[in-house]
């Protein structure tokens, strides 16, 4: 089946362009092998979603999530690319990638009907979440700065994609549900890697940025197969 293809060929041509990533640093050609990663994980839910009889609104909803995350991929590699304009870059990484979010925290809900206490709960334990990451910023020697209120925002929706995966799983014990809870965690633990890298002293040496990497491309390609098991 094409997804097959996709699939592996995206791990490979990853594989390729974390490894020059965590060495070259950024660069544009960096940045396009970097884009054709991020292609391979959306054509894998394309055709992933081929195989299934009628779309599903979780399907089409995780395709969604897929083609803002490359939006973010690329913008905040821009931001090394073009210095000067780094700011504006950082931002709309951080925006693509937080509607992202509402969409994966949204497929889910809707696909499996979920009550809304369940609902309130998973965003209250996403709140807390955020708080807690803001607040122990200086325990853990992480300076946000202006950046604090668009980490915090972001971080509420990354950690609600989060809980709602981890409560499907756990309520419904389906292979489509795992293999999205154990993508959302690593991407969650991505994220981490990657606030150390930006806020912090001494994330940004090639083994952070080769973590982070792998985090979270091996969190996009779960979350892109959770659609052939729906």
């Amino acid at each position: 089946m094409p997804y097959y293809f996709t699939l592996v060929g995206g791990l490979i041509v990853t594989s390729i362009f974390i490894l020059r990533r965590s060495k070259q640093g950024a660069t544009i050609q960096n940045l396009f092998l970097k884009m054709v990663s991020s292609l391979c994980y959306l054509l894998t839910m394309v055709f992933a979603v081929n195989t299934l009889p009628k779309l599903p609104f979780f399907a089409s909803f995780v395709i969604m999530g897929g083609v803002l995350g490359l939006c973010g991929d690329t913008a905040l590699d821009l931001k090394y690319i073009y210095p000067k304009d780094a700011n504006s870059y950082l931002k709309a990484g951080f925006l693509f990638f937080l509607v992202g979010h509402v969409f994966y925290s949204g497929a889910i809900v809707w696909e499996l009907k979920f009550k809304w206490w369940w609902v309130l709960i998973c965003a209250v334990i996403a709140v807390c979440v955020a708080a807690a990451t803001v607040l122990s910023a200086n325990i853990m020697k992480v300076h946000y700065g202006k950046y604090r209120r668009v980490v915090f925002l972001y971080t509420c929706f990354l950690s609600l994609t989060a809980a709602t995966s981890i409560c499907a799983a756990i309520q419904f014990k389906s292979a489509a549900m795992i293999m999205f809870s154990v993508g959302a965690v690593l991407f969650l633990l991505s994220d981490v890697v990657l606030s150390f890298t930006y806020f912090s002293r001494g994330w940004d040496k090639p083994f952070h940025i080769f973590l982070n990497h792998t985090l979270y491309y091996a969190a996009q390609y779960l979350i892109a197969a959770s659609i052939i098991f729906i």
